[in-house]
This record gives structure tokens, C-alpha cells and sequence, in this order.
């Protein structure tokens, strides 16, 4: 009874699949297949959604030549540094999540802020603002908590070697990639955002599908 062709895969697959009856495969088949497809020398893949974090680190099978997961970590529970945790935090200061980036590239010092939870991020904002800190400060203050978030509550102690593939919705945000790549100490062509970025869940998953 399956839809021939078509596979789905994310937080709304299971709803996806039992309505249209199509293939369900986790994110994490979806993305290394699109990975070996359109990357294939990523070592390393961050990954920022609406609701989800991962970090995957990529080897490749000497036996069929193909990417597969040696290690991985995410965000369980947690909703600090998802997509859904920085537009919460960038409404409070009265900004478009798709404007972040671009105001935070332009700030010249970063506020301290805590990104472990919603709760301290925010109650740090308004002390920042109450400092003197002007917005862009305090945004990029918070790019920085929740790429400091990343590394110790996702990636923790674990390998991350280039290249660093940089994907999901928070990617888009330049301010973003920028502190993903101060807090890990990587070079611009050390950490990469792809331009397939709102397709690649979708790719990786099309991949599936066709075999």
C-alpha cells in the first residue's frame, strides 16, 4: 500500500507516512545519504533545526567507498540551541530570527549570556541590556551561548575534524556560523554551509527512496 517513490523523514514524518503510506527514515540515514551524495568529504556534520540538534562525525567504509556514522550526539530533551530557543529569544528583543545574522556581524563586542536554558538566556539578556549593552551585542551574545551549548551539551568531548558540514535552519544565520566557528576554532574553509541547506533533509530522503 506504500506510495512508490517516496520516502519522508523529520519531526512530521510519522504523520507524513501513515497518511500518504510513504517510507519512514530517521534524519540521521536522510542526511548522510545526502551527504555521500553532495559532500562526500564531510567528516564532520553540526546540524541546527526548529526542535533538534546533532552533532555526527563521518568515516569512510573502505569497503563500499560510502560515509558512515562512527559517532554521534544530540540535544535530547533540551530545547536550548534549537531554531525554536534563538526566535524566542530574538522576539523578546523584538527582531525577525532572519535578521539576526546580519545585525550580529556588525556588533563589535558580545554580551555574556548563559545558553544552557531558556530561562538563564533570558534573564542574562535583560541584565545585559540593563548594563548597557546595545541589541546587536546582546544577539551575538546569544549566537555565542548557543554555540558554546552545542559544544559542551551535544559534541561534547568528542572528535570534530574538517571538513564541518553546517546544516538545518539555524545555518542560515551568518552570525550563527560565525560563533560555530569561533567556539570550535575553525577556519572559514574548515566549516562550510551548503547551498542545497532547505533541501537537504528532503535530498537525503529522495536518495532513500530511488535506492
Amino acid at each position: 500500500d506504500r506510495m512508490p517513490g517516496v520516502t519522508v523523514t523529520g519531526s512530521g514524518a510519522r504523520l507524513a507516512s501513515s497518511k500518504y503510506h510513504a517510507r519512514r527514515i530517521n534524519e540521521f540515514s536522510a542526511i548522510v545519504d545526502a551527504v555521500n551524495l553532495l559532500y562526500p568529504e564531510t567528516r564532520t556534520v553540526f546540524e541546527m533545526g526548529g526542535e533538534t540538534s546533532k552533532y555526527i562525525l563521518l568515516e569512510r567504509n573502505a569497503r563500499t567507498g560510502k560515509l558512515t556514522i562512527v559517532d554521534y550526539g544530540t540535544n535530547g530533551d533540551c530545547a536550548a540551541g534549537t531554531g525554536a530557543f534563538m526566535d524566542q529569544q530574538a522576539s523578546r528583543l523584538k527582531y525577525r530570527i532572519e535578521d539576526v545574522g546580519g545585525i550580529v556581524l556588525g556588533a563589535v563586542k558580545s554580551a555574556q549570556i548563559a545558553g544552557r536554558c531558556s530561562v538563564f538566556a533570558k534573564s542574562d539578556m535583560i541584565h545585559a541590556q540593563q548594563r548597557g549593552y546595545a541589541p546587536d551585542e546582546v544577539l551575538k551574545g546569544l549566537c555565542d551561548a548557543v554555540a558554546r551549548n552545542f559544544k559542551s551539551a551535544i559534541s561534547r568531548s568528542r572528535r570534530v575534524e574538517p571538513p564541518v558540514l553546517f546544516i538545518g535552519g539555524v545555518a542560515m544565520n551568518a552570525g550563527m556560523v560565525q560563533s560555530m566557528r569561533n567556539v570550535f576554532g575553525l577556519g572559514e574553509s574548515d566549516l562550510h554551509v551548503p547551498d542545497a541547506l532547505c533541501w537537504f533533509g528532503a535530498i537525503g530522503a529522495a536518495i532513500d527512496a530511488s535506492g
